[in-house]
């Protein structure tokens, strides 16, 4: 009797035990829990990992511009950040490719066409769920991380491209109408009072905390994140796209964002910026080059925007103006 008591004993633990193992391995979704071969990774993770919140970073360093000696990997150094270096197509190489593949852009797209494609290919032969691809000449804010983990933690909607930098503005933008309009109003007037309210709400405008939008016309793509979907499309279509179609990279993705093909979202402010030259580049409200003494001229006394010059310069006259009164 004893025995016949162990053994049904040791049965229901059985029992027991294989239902346990049926409901956490086999049967997900008695559990109460997703399959990982039904997940669907987000394009944007946590923006103060190593990564900046995506699977991998990419930096494309300038033709002839050993990636040591770019201004980007100071910038990686000081907040952290791992990349992966990917050598831009010389515009030699793009005059070769233009002929061999008849492509219709001119050169020098062909070449940053083609760069960008290798990267796509390299996410899609790599299984990366996402990307940010970053050109090596590009200034940042200094608390970079932080600005993405604001603006973008509460992003839970589907995302295959996201803007990062930007160098023109959007009338999708938070406040950007607001603030055109203003300008607009008082930009023909000579009064000092109408000059200073051009100055104030430019810093306004820019004083806005870090906000993730839905984009209408993105343009810029000094600092653009890619999601798996679109890399595959990217991947298998832009080659062919190239040979019936003489624009650049910048128009290509704007152009299937405006017409829903792509959902694209961008941040704003813009926290990384294509830096040109002295005077000639975007707003940083603090420049990580600049902090780090690796240039001259601050980007806090720059546009946002390179559509906003004419207005910004008007207002930093006005400013001047005021302040020798």
């Amino acid at each position: 009797m004893a025995n016949a008591l162990l053994r049904l004993k040791f049965g229901l633990i059985a029992v027991a035990c294989m239902a346990t193992v049926y409901l956490l391995c086999i049967s997900p979704r008695a559990a109460g829990t997703k399959p990982l071969e039904q997940a669907e990774p987000g394009i944007y993770s946590d923006a103060l990992n190593r990564t900046l919140g995506f699977q991998h970073v990419y930096v494309i360093s300038s033709d002839g511009d050993p990636p040591d000696q770019s201004d980007f990997q100071a910038i990686a150094a000081l907040l952290d950040i791992d990349v992966e270096y990917v050598r831009q197509t010389s515009v030699r190489h793009g005059a070769v490719l233009q002929q061999q593949d008849r492509y219709l852009a001119s050169a020098a797209k062909v070449a940053e066409l083609d760069t960008h494609a290798r990267i796509y290919a390299d996410m899609v032969t790599k299984q990366y769920q996402s990307a940010l691809i970053v050109r090596s000449t590009v200034d940042v804010e200094l608390d970079l991380k932080q600005r993405l983990a604001r603006a973008l933690g509460g992003l839970g909607a589907p995302c295959d491209l996201l803007f990062v930098g930007r160098s023109h503005s959007e009338p999708t933008e938070p406040r950007a109408r607001e603030f055109v309009e203003l300008m607009q109003q008082t930009r023909a007037s000579g009064d000092l009072s109408a000059r200073m309210q051009r100055v104030w709400a430019g810093r306004e405008f820019l004083g806005r905390a870090p906000a993730v939008y839905r984009s209408s016309h993105p343009r810029g793509v000094s600092a653009y994140a890619v999601g798996a979907r679109m890399a595959r499309r990217l991947h298998r279509r832009l080659r062919r796209r190239m040979r019936g179609d003489e624009h650049d990279l910048d128009y290509i993705l704007a152009d299937v964002a405006m017409f829903g093909l792509s959902v694209a979202y961008s941040v704003a402010p813009p926290p990384v910026v294509f830096a040109r030259g002295r005077g000639s580049g975007q707003y940083l409200a603090r420049s990580a080059l600049h902090a780090m003494s690796m240039r001259e001229d601050d980007p806090a006394m720059l546009p946002p925007y390179e559509d906003w010059l004419s207005m910004w310069q008007e207002s930093r006259a006005g400013e001047r103006i005021n302040q020798l009164d």
